[in-house]
C-alpha cells in the first residue's frame, strides 16, 4: 500500500527497529534506502531485510541542499500512491487500516503529532522507551498521496514544507516517535559526528549549527528532555 523512502548513514543500530515498526504496520510495504556511503553494517542489514539500497555520494559530508532535493523528489516514481518520506529515527504510529480509513474520507497528507523520545533508563532498549517530549518540530507532513500530492517541497532540514495539490490534511491524531534520545553517550556522539561532518553549503547557510555544541552542553539537552517527558506510550 506505501512505498518507505528513508536517508541513511551509519545507520546500524537503529534500521532493524524502523524496518520491523513499519513492516509491522504495512507488511508488504517497500522500503527504499538511499545509503549515504555508509561505513558500518547499515547495507548488509537493509540487504537482509529485503530493502531496495541505492547509494548517494556527498563526500562524506552533510549536505542539506542534496537531501532536501532528494526527499522532495525521490518519491515521483513510486509505484504506490501512498509515499512515506522520513529518517531512520522517526517512526509514524499508523498502520493499513488507518490509512485506509482517512483515505476514505478524502485524506492526502498525514501529519502527526510529534515526540521526541527519551530513554529513563541506561541502556540502548528502545522497544521499552514509553516517555516522551511533544516537539512540534517533528509535526512533520512525511507521509501522503502522489496521486493528489505533486510537490511536497521539504525546507533545509526537511521539517516543514510547501506541499502542492489537493492538500486535505487527516482528521484523526497520530503519533511520530522520534528517536534521538536513546542514550547520553550515543546522542553524544552522534552530535559531534553531525557537526564533524557539516558540509561548507551547510556552514555557509547556517544548517545543522545546532551541532556545535560541548558534551556536556548535549548532555544537558538530554536531561532537559528527560526531565519534560510524560509517558506517551502504555
Amino acid at each position: 500500500m506505501i512505498t518507505l523512502y528513508t536517508m541513511a548513514y551509519n545507520e546500524e543500530f537503529l534500521i532493524q527497529h524502523m524496518i520491523d515498526h513499519y513492516r509491522v504496520r504495512f507488511p508488504n510495504c517497500n522500503i527504499i534506502i538511499y545509503d549515504n556511503e555508509s561505513t558500518d553494517n547499515t547495507y548488509n542489514i537493509a540487504i537482509n531485510n529485503n530493502c531496495e539500497i541505492i547509494n548517494y555520494k556527498t563526500n562524506n559530508q552533510v549536505d542539506d541542499l542534496k537531501l532536501m532535493n532528494l526527499k522532495s523528489n525521490c518519491w515521483k516514481s513510486s509505484k504506490t500512491d501512498w509515499v512515506l518520506v522520513c529518517d531512520v529515527d522517526e517512526f509514524l504510529d499508523i498502520n493499513k487500516d488507518q490509512l485506509l480509513s482517512e483515505q476514505s474520507i478524502g485524506t492526502t497528507i498525514i501529519k502527526p503529532d510529534g515526540y521526541d523520545m527519551v530513554n529513563f533508563e541506561d541502556n540502548y532498549d528502545i522497544k521499552n522507551m514509553k516517555y516522551g517530549y511533544r516537539h512540534s518540530r517533528y509535526d512533520k507532513c512525511c507521509l501522503f498521496n502522489k496521486k493528489f500530492i505533486n510537490e511536497i517541497n521539504y525546507s533545509a532540514g526537511c521539517h516543514d514544507c510547501n506541499p502542492q495539490g489537493i492538500v486535505n490534511f487527516n482528521k484523526n491524531k497520530y503519533k511520530l516517535y522520534h528517536y534521538k534520545f536513546i542514550n547520553p553517550n550515543l546522542f553524544i556522539k552522534r552530535g559531534e559526528c553531525t557537526f564533524k561532518r557539516l558540509s561548507d553549503i551547510n556552514k555557509k547557510n547556517k544548517w545543522g549549527s545546532q551541532y556545535e555544541r560541548t558534551s556536556k552542553e548535549w548532555l544537558d539537552i538530554f536531561e532537559e528532555r528527560k526531565s519534560k517527558s510524560i509517558k506517551i506510550i502504555d
